[in-house]
């Protein structure tokens, strides 16, 4: 038994034991002939080879090219023609893969076993991705990186994965941005470092920061000072409340404001 290194894939449909659950055991086993089906089918297509199954499934593949071209496909049946959801993570890694007796397997053993950290490392990823998502490892990324054509790719940034010492960065690949969200922790994977910004989410903070924020506050502002000039003539029966609003609400915000709005015209003017 020696170290080989695979592309492995693990695919799983999402919330699988819930759709169990609503529609009964012997619908669930009849969407699921035709699921296992549909993901063996693509496996010929694809020269991918099937490991081992219970809910989900580990798959290896020779080359990238052929694993993406997998997934895509295999993500378009499950939704097209079971109207499910499903998720996949890929890593690539040594394994240790080893075969079964044929008196083994006779008794329900698998052909192939594979054995290593690798495996559990692409199964934590695997359970970050949400439904219609294929996360992939740094070293999986930079693989696919010069094969995925039309694929878009995302930085998830760093993140802890249970049993693995270091921070590991990830990446999520797909056919359109809505299966590039970012994910949220689970009890078995914490983000460590969030992915830096792109020049659209730059964008957008600093509109929401230095425009729709401050146009907010002078807003609220003005309305708080006009309700303290109708108190000061007598108009509102309420003391000096809008007049204290109106100094602690200056206190707090206009001076920041005050000095971005100062350094922005000193580089305009």
């Amino acid at each position: 038994m020696s170290a080989t290194f695979v592309i492995l894939v693990l695919i799983d449909i999402v919330d699988s034991t819930q759709f169990t659950e609503r529609v009964g055991d012997k619908r669930a086993s009849d969407v699921m002939r035709i699921y296992d089906r549909i993901f063996r089918g693509l496996l010929i297509k694809y020269e991918g080879l099937e490991i081992d199954k219970t809910d989900g499934a580990l798959l290896i593949f020779e080359t990238m090219r052929d694993a993406l071209n997998y997934i895509r496909a295999y993500h378009d049946m499950v939704e097209r023609h079971l109207g499910l959801q499903s998720r996949a993570g890929i890593h690539c890694g040594h394994v240790m893969m080893y075969s079964n007796s044929s008196i083994f397997i006779a008794r329900g053993a698998k052909p192939i076993e594979v054995e290593g950290l690798q495996k559990a490392v692409a199964a934590r990823i695997m359970s970050l991705a949400g439904p219609g998502q294929t996360f992939m490892s740094k070293r999986a990324g930079e693989y696919a990186a010069s094969v995925r054509g039309d694929l878009l790719v995302r930085d998830l940034g760093y993140w802890l994965l249970k049993g693995v010492k270091q921070p590991m960065r990830l990446y999520a690949i797909g056919d359109s941005a809505k299966r590039l969200k970012l994910p949220k922790e689970n009890e078995k994977v914490k983000l460590h470092r969030p992915p830096a910004l792109t020049p659209r989410e730059r964008r957008i903070r600093f509109v929401k920061r230095y425009i729709i924020f401050p146009t907010l506050c002078f807003t609220l502002y003005a309305w708080v000072c006009i309700a303290a000039m109708l108190e000061f003539i007598g108009y509102l029966p309420t003391g000096s409340f809008f007049k204290n609003l109106a100094y602690y609400f200056q206190c707090l915000t206009l001076p920041f404001y005050r000095d971005f709005w100062t350094w922005l015209f000193s580089l305009i003017f």
